[in-house]
Parts: C-alpha cells; structure tokens; sequence
C-alpha cells in the first residue's frame, strides 16, 4: 500500500569527461616535462602557484555555463624557463614539436602583444600549403588561443583565436574559459558565439571600443538587453571558429581513413575498381562532416551538400600507371552555415479577419 507522502530526489548526471580536443598549456615559469594530466588537483601539485594551474582550472571548469554535455578532463602541459622574448618561446615549442606533435590547441601564459602576434603568426605557418604536402611535410596544424588586454591589437592571422579581458582580469584567463565552454563539442560544429563561459567578466568597454574589437576580430565578453555572451566567435582574419576547426576535422579525418584503406587492404588494383576503393574514404570522410553539422544538409534529399569526382583509369597517365600514383580526386562541399542574428517584423490587430 503507498505511503501518503513520497519524496524522489535525484541530481543531474553529471557531464562526462572529453578527450577528444588535443590542447597543449604552455607554462613559461619554470621547466618541467611535457605530461598529459586529467585531474586538476594533480596540475595544483604539479605547478604549485603557477599560472598554468589556474589556466586548467578555467578550461575544466565550465560545468555551470556550457551548453555541452561533457566538459575538458584531458589536457598536456609543458613548462619552460622564462624565455627572453617571444622568438625563444617559439623555439621551445618548436623542440617540443620534434619530440611530441601530438596536439591541436596551444594556450599560453603570455599575454604580451609581441608573444600573441608572434604565436599567431607561428600558428598559420604550421598549416602546410599543397606543395609542402607534395614534397613530404607532414600536416601537423595547431591552432592558437589566446587573451588581450589591448583593445588596438591588429592581429590578421589565420589559425589564431584572441578574446580580450580587462587588464586587471588577467587571472580570470578567459582563453581557457572560452575554450573549455566550447571546446568540449568538438568535433561537433557549434558556434562560438552566444556563449557564457563560466567565471569570467564582462569587460568595461564603450560602445565604440566594442565596436573596434569587432572590427579587429577580437571575441569579447559583452550585455544585450541583460544577456552575456561571447560576440563574433571568430578567427583572428575574421573566419568563424567552427569554420576553420571544421576544415581542420575534415583534413584530419580523411587523411586518417584513407591510410587505414590502404593499410587495410593486400593490395588495391589500379584501375576504376581500386580508385573507386580508394575514393570510398573521401565519402566517408564528407557524410560524417555532415552528420556533425560541417557540411550543409540539402533540406529536401537530407544527404550532405557535395561533390565528388572520382577519376578513371582512362584519366591516368602512363607515368602515374608506372610509378603507382592514383589520378586526383577532386571534391567540393558547402559549409553549414549558424543564425547569428536576425530581424523580427510584426503588427498587432485587434482581428485577424
């Protein structure tokens, strides 16, 4: 028989760990060995007093504010002796690079302007161009996150995302924040904008101060109408975030799944059948962007929005047959677009008749 009173009480799940985003924290007060940590309390022990602890703690935690059902619980830190400028910081990360390449985002601890041009800059020269690929770099490509206190800082560089904070909010490193409340949907395309990462400040900014970091393509902490969230989303040359980061996916991904064909397979003949084996990771590669929201879905047949053209034995040549070297494929996809604003236009009548 029930009881006249029943009480439930449940608490909500908490979000899951993500270790899919590869980010490197980069510490310049002291040497200590590139680890890989996933319990912020450790960091605290690791970099006791450092700034580097206090960046981890803005990236892990975001629970409160992301929109994500996971949140960061894996990230590499690497510490080095003060550098002497932003060149000798660059050469550290650089020897790192030699030893361990394996991440995506670098933060730092630096917000000096001539460190974040240089790490900006430093940033798009580590996306190879074609001809680099053809001669047999390797496609390592970071991505570089950082905070300004400068409200005049002309950075243009791709592969770089800048928020500005007031200077006395430094420690409140909204970077990481940022980053933390967004990143943990990856490799899901969302946008950067209309966020609120946790434990960060409203900048004091003039409405024309505002203005000039739009124009400069610095995100910033901003009110409408009693909402806080972070505006454009953007890259430092104006790209939006999710943009670039689902170039960057799709690069990696098909690389990824057309290796492991042909480390799959005993042997792939040359000819339509084999190029057509070969082309079957270019496909899997662009249904998989689509189903995460990088390519555009057609709204009437719901498949992604691209082309593929794959070549025949007819298009190869007689050096590619002798030499073993598959004809191009070729491919064009459109780009999910996001609603970042919108105008409503309404009348109010007393009838509808």
């Amino acid at each position: 028989m029930p009881k006249s009173v029943i009480v439930a009480v449940s608490t909500d799940a908490k979000p899951n760990g993500s270790d899919s985003l590869d980010i490197l924290l980069v510490s310049t007060e002291g040497a200590k060995e590139c680890a890989v940590y996933r319990d912020l309390e450790v960091i605290k022990k690791d970099f006791p007093d450092k700034k580097v602890a206090s960046m981890a703690a803005a990236l892990f935690n975001q629970g409160k504010t992301t929109l994500a059902d996971t949140l960061i619980r894996k990230v590499k830190i690497v510490g080095f002796e003060p550098p002497e400028n932003a060149a000798a910081l660059i050469a550290n990360i650089e020897a790192l690079r030699e030893k361990d390449n394996d991440f995506y985002m670098v933060l730092t601890d630096q917000v000096e302007d001539s460190y974040i041009t240089a790490l900006a800059a430093w940033a798009e020269s580590t996306e190879p161009t074609e001809a680099e690929l053809g001669a047999g770099v390797e496609d390592h490509r970071k991505l570089y996150f950082g905070q300004t206190t400068n409200k005049k800082l002309a950075v243009r560089n791709r592969r770089s995302i800048l928020i500005y904070c007031d200077p006395e909010k430094v420690g409140e490193y909204a970077d990481a924040a940022y980053l933390g409340n967004v990143g943990p949907f990856y490799p899901e395309s969302v946008t950067w904008k209309f966020k609120r990462p946790d434990g960060i400040s409203v900048p004091d900014l003039t409405e024309a101060e505002r203005d000039a970091l739009e124009e400069a393509n610095i995100n910033f902490l901003t009110v409408e109408y009693k909402r806080e969230f972070v505006k454009e989303g953007v890259c430092a040359d104006g790209e939006f975030i999710d943009v670039q980061m689902g170039a960057d996916h799709v690069a990696k991904t098909m690389r990824e799944k057309l290796y492991d064909i042909f480390l799959s397979n005993g042997k792939i003949d040359y000819g339509d059948e084999g190029f057509a084996i070969v082309a079957s990771g270019v496909f899997q590669t662009l249904n998989e962007a689509t189903s995460l929201g990088i390519i555009a879905t057609d709204p009437e047949s719901k498949q992604g929005v691209f082309t593929v053209k794959v070549p025949k034995f007819a298009d190869a040549t007689e050096d590619q047959i002798k030499k073993r070297v598959m004809p191009d494929i070729t491919w064009e996809a459109q780009i999910e677009g996001a609603v970042h604003s919108s105008k409503v236009k309404g009348v109010l009548r007393a009838t509808l008749k």
